[in-house]
């Protein structure tokens, strides 16, 4: 993109995983810059931004003396473009959210999740040069975009400004609170959403929760009754061995709300290990409880196991426009 006879341009782009700073993919081309040696030192500090991000705030500026390196982190994934210092901020953050777009689009969030190897999905980088070339040109660049609403989501929340200090080990948003009250409240914010939200409850979800909550109050009633029958009745073992089953059970239909309500990162294999486990304890009750009784509850919990892998999780932080 020219304005006059001063050049600005976006030249790397880095996507990252923010819990451990694994680079995913990235695009090294150089050939916009007339300062390739430069462009390299800036490379390296975005590198190094990455490896830190779960500790910056998710929307976040470092300036240095030629280029600056814009960031946003979400669904514990960070993405960074290195632009030169002269190029609006208003389009880098929307590049990087187009960049954000695409990437969620393309790649299964299991499999982002489970990459050990540097620069697994670098066939993404081939996206990355369709979007930099077009964010590079100004023709029409400009009509498509629709630049007050960005500048407006910049003004109300303006990104976290980093400085050399937070590079160093030890450093971060919360070591600067003094000097940035707003930048510690966005940092503290941001951390339980690495993995992102539901969406709101729809009446799927509401009935699956109410069969649950209805099966755990019926499993911890049962057990409890068990446990008083056994005061009454001539000792056994196996009571308590039955009215911990029933009260285990309980937990686990509780541990299946919870995983409703919250995401988390290994939602699905702790799915599927708690239907098995209710499973198994329905096998053990089996001379104690009825075949209906049996599916009824089995059934409540394969409902819930289908809930908790096909609620979707939003693909943004809150407020986050750009």
């Amino acid at each position: 993109m020219w304005i006059g006879a001063v050049k600005m341009s976006i030249h790397n782009i880095l996507i990252s995983r923010t819990s451990d700073g694994l680079l995913l993919t990235a695009n090294t081309d150089a050939r916009t810059c007339s300062d390739p040696e430069e462009l390299k030192k800036s490379f390296n500090q975005a590198k190094l931004l990455a490896r830190i991000s779960a500790r910056i705030p998710d929307r976040a500026t470092y300036v240095m003396e030629q280029f600056t390196i814009h960031m946003i982190s979400a669904l514990n994934l960070t993405y960074l473009v290195i632009c030169d210092s002269n190029y609006s901020s208003v389009l880098a953050f929307a590049f990087l959210d187009e960049v954000q777009r695409e990437f969620l689009q393309s790649n299964e969030r299991d499999y982002v999740e489970s990459v050990t190897r540097p620069y697994a999905l670098i066939q993404f980088d081939t996206t990355l040069q369709k979007i930099k070339h077009r964010y590079n040109s100004s023709r029409s660049l400009y009509n498509k975009l629709n630049l007050s609403q960005l500048q407006e989501e910049i003004r109300l929340r303006p990104p976290h400004m980093i400085t050399p200090e937070e590079l160093r080990p030890g450093g971060g948003a919360s070591a600067n609170s003094v000097n940035s009250t707003d930048s510690q409240t966005h940092f503290t914010l941001a951390i339980p959403k690495r993995y992102g939200n539901y969406l709101p409850v729809n009446l799927l979800v509401l009935v699956s929760l109410c069969l649950n909550a209805l099966c755990a109050v019926m499993n911890f009633t049962r057990g409890v009754a068990v446990i008083n029958e056994a005061h009454i009745e001539e000792f056994s073992k196996d009571h308590y061995q039955n009215a911990a089953s029933f009260i285990f059970c309980s937990f686990l239909l509780l541990f299946q709300v919870y995983l409703m309500c919250y995401p988390r990162k290994q939602r699905k294999p702790l799915a599927c290990a708690t239907l098995g486990s209710v499973c198994l304890c329905q096998l053990y009750l089996w001379e104690l409880r009825n075949n209906v009784q049996i599916f009824f509850h089995v059934t409540v919990a394969c409902f819930g196991t289908f809930v908790i892998f096909t609620r979707p999780v939003q693909e943004k932080l809150p407020q986050y426009t750009l």
